[in-house]
């Protein structure tokens, strides 16, 4: 009898796109716990340690909303193989880094392939599953998706302490040639639309303001804040925004539809998944160096104490997604703003007294947040559009959510140089009080 049939080949798909989900998610997570072990080794300063994760970031949110336009002209099992050996490539070289630069670059092409695969395992999900079945198959992609969210913090304390922080890249090949074989077998490609094009000219703004941006934020701790290249980059990068936006605007064919964000609804969902991934680089970089650095915890140990962020986000998921339709989406996203408010308020007002079991209620709190904040969100974005622009719809919100990790790490950077740990988390529960401020008027109808 045969492992892979016509009968299971779904489930055999479902199981190997979701593993490439969990080693995106996992890429956000794992090396946060191995930031300090690694400027050590290759003598990086704090700012150039905080580039190892935001150079992964700052091409995942510039390249994901191409990945499927990209599908669409070349094929999606031939798109995502490339991505998928992009990805692991670079984690190969990401181990073998013998410098910080090298170790940076190779992120941001690590970067550039998850940006590839990661709208694409919606894509085939969706294509694959029918409708009575594709919630149950979405439900169990993003159950895997969170339990490696959740191990990242463990895997890379293990690998870190016992090992060497080189494996929590070396792990990702080995993961993402099982997926390359099943993926090749079970596939069965669809016909591809015509006519359909990329607009380069957008990405390329969107791209270059992004980086201008994030760069004079990372660097404004080094250069000063008055430093005219710091002045210069921000000042670009705001006026390279407001071109992106124009000329958006004018295309029949956008990279992002910005006109889309004239809904309450839909720009209100959108900056709350901003908010959400924002609060996770303080969660899972700062919090790890603060245990290791403060706290003096080994990697391990403190990889445990960063574990219990998402430890109840599996709870909270499956209480999320029960009472999703029972419950007003205005008052699950405000739940989750509180609650994340009140994690960080908590963390911002007992880190400075070095007690682990004094700090970890805040850690805890905030896993409570974050199914509240993606699930009535997500289902929001789709319900505020019309059907033929669900797939637009899920790009912009893909997007906005690894610009808030990017902007969230370059923003708590900055912050850390300025006024350390303390301040980190204290703008980070200023942005989600002002967030559930404009979501309270934003929901109103939905």
């Amino acid at each position: 009898m045969q492992a892979i049939s016509d009968a299971n080949r779904k489930w055999w798909l479902l199981g190997a796109v979701s593993c490439v989900l969990g080693l995106v998610l996992l890429d956000e997570t794992v090396v946060g716990i191995a930031l300090p072990t690694i400027q050590k080794e290759l003598g990086l300063s704090n700012n150039d340690a905080h580039w190892v994760v935001n150079a992964y970031l700052l091409t995942f949110a510039c390249f994901v909303a191409v990945g499927g336009k990209i599908a669409d002209l070349f094929g999606i099992l031939r798109v995502f193989l490339f991505g998928l050996a992009l990805f692991a490539i670079c984690s190969v070289a990401c181990g073998f880094a013998p410098s910080g630069g090298a170790l940076i670059a190779a992120r941001a092409l690590q970067g550039l392939g998850a940006a590839i695969i990661f709208p694409l395992f919606l894509a085939m999900i969706t294509i694959t599953f029918p409708k009575d079945v594709r919630g149950a198959a979405l439900a169990t992609s993003g159950a895997v998706g969170t339990t490696f969210l959740a191990l990242g913090p463990l895997v890379g304390g293990l690998f870190t302490d016992f090992l060497s922080w080189r494996w929590i890249f070396w792990i990702n090949p080995f993961v993402a040639v099982v997926v390359a074989v099943l993926v090749t077998l079970t596939w069965r490609d669809v016909p591809r639309p015509a006519g359909r094009q990329i607009d380069w000219i957008g990405l390329l703004l969107m791209a270059t303001a992004m980086f201008c941006v994030v760069f004079g934020l990372m660097e404004a701790s080094d250069l000063g804040w008055r430093n005219p290249l710091i002045l210069a980059s921000m000042f670009l990068g705001l006026v390279l925004f407001g071109l992106f936006w124009r000329f958006e605007l004018r295309q029949s064919m956008p990279l992002i539809e910005v006109d889309l964000f004239s809904s309450p609804v839909f720009a209100g969902s959108n900056l709350t998944i901003f908010t959400a991934q924002y609060a996770k680089m303080p969660l899972f970089v700062f919090v790890a160096l603060y245990a290791q650095t403060d706290l003096h915890l080994t990697p391990f140990q403190a990889g445990v104490v960063v574990m219990l962020a998402p430890a109840l986000q599996p709870i909270t998921a499956v209480v999320c997604g029960r009472y999703a339709d029972k419950i007003a989406k205005r008052w699950q996203v405000l739940f989750g703003l509180g609650v994340l408010t009140l994690a960080f308020l908590w963390q911002a007002a007992t880190w400075s007294y070095e007690n682990v079991f004094l700090f970890v209620p805040g850690l805890l709190i905030a896993g409570l947040a974050f199914p509240f904040l993606f699930t009535p969100t997500r289902a929001a974005v789709s319900e505020a559009l019309p059907e033929h622009k669900h797939g637009q719809g899920g790009g912009i919100a893909m997007t906005s959510q690894i610009a808030g990790g990017t902007v969230g790490l370059a923003v708590s950077s900055a912050a850390f140089a300025l006024g350390g740990f303390g301040l980190v988390f204290a703008l980070t529960a200023l942005l989600s009080t002002l967030v559930f401020i404009y979501a309270a008027f934003a929901f109103r109808g939905a």
